[in-house]
């Protein structure tokens, strides 16, 4: 009987030291993050507007409006990754600027100048996608964006893409078929052995969930990739230590057509534009050139009147 008593709390001290963990890992995934080293699209020679929208479930987000150079071929929302703020990204903005694009760029929440403090690595982020296009529908009369999505950003476009058709063009870089494959990979890189980075991923999205009061796990773009209807470009590291490039081509497989993969064997996970800067700009510009025509903006916005 003590034989027995002793493997029960031995077995209740693990499940208590599992579950520990498993919230040690689950609270600075979803905490709000530092902002990166502030910038500005002045720093760039950007016009720009600050502006402020509500998300879809009436959290304030903040970020830039940055009109095009010249006559407007169209307008792309800039969807930043999980980590730090839009700062960063704002360099991205300038081929599409000046290749006479409008561009939105925003913090989701819990980032930079938007309100909240939980990051959900793309399930409630969906409500904030939501939220910018309907703000560029109320506000500034466009009811038809491609988006620029990086990393989380990059789920979230897949994912708010597959349920709204004002996203007409995409291109997305360093994005997952499913968030428990990332997670899982991030795990394994702080020391969890890879068998158990799996099982333990699964712990960690279902802590996240009670903390979230939202399935977590459901924001798979993998699940919902059918339904995209909008010509999708995938830039993909084939170092990426949290997808693999099977992964990518798979996930790609699934979306409407045209869709296209280019995969750079010598970048991990959003290296590509920081490595091949003039040939990341000339693919993207020339992909929302192709699939977003200032001239079907134009007639849509006309029907709308």
């Amino acid at each position: 009987m003590s034989l027995i008593l002793g493997l029960l709390w031995l077995g209740a001290g693990l499940t208590l030291a599992v579950l520990a963990l498993a919230f040690a890992a689950t609270v600075p995934l979803m905490r709000r993050r530092e902002p990166d080293p502030p910038d500005c699209p002045a720093n760039h020679d950007m016009p720009a507007e600050a502006v402020h929208f509500p998300s879809r479930d009436g959290l304030q987000l903040g970020g830039w409006w940055i009109p095009a150079a010249g006559t407007p071929r169209g307008t792309v929302i800039l969807c930043p990754g999980q980590n730090g703020s839009l700062d960063k990204d704002i360099p991205q903005a300038m081929p599409l600027q000046r290749a006479s694009f409008n561009v939105l760029l925003f913090d989701f929440r819990a980032h930079g100048c938007s309100e909240g403090e939980l990051v959900t690595l793309g399930a409630l982020e969906q409500a904030d996608l939501f939220g910018a296009l309907d703000y560029l529908e109320a506000e500034r009369g466009i009811s038809r964006v491609g988006v620029l999505g990086f990393s989380m950003g990059a789920g979230v476009a897949l994912l708010v893409a597959a349920q709204d058709h004002r996203v007409a063009a995409l291109v997305v870089d360093g994005a997952f078929p499913r968030l428990r494959g990332i997670l899982t990979g991030y795990l394994r890189l702080r020391g969890i052995p890879g068998p158990l980075a799996g099982g333990f991923a699964r712990l960690v999205l279902w802590m996240a969930s009670l903390r979230a009061g939202y399935s977590i796990g459901r924001a798979n773009p993998l699940d919902l990739a059918q339904r995209i209807t909008a010509p999708t470009l995938f830039v993909h590291g084939e170092r990426d230590p949290f997808v693999r490039t099977e992964e990518v081509h798979a996930l790609a497989a699934r979306l409407g057509r045209p869709v296209e993969v280019w995969s750079l064997p010598d970048c991990g996970h959003r290296q590509a534009y920081q490595r091949h800067s003039d040939e990341y700009a000339r693919r993207v510009v020339g992909w929302f050139a192709r699939y977003l025509s200032a001239d079907e903006t134009l007639s849509a916005e006309a029907d709308r009147r």
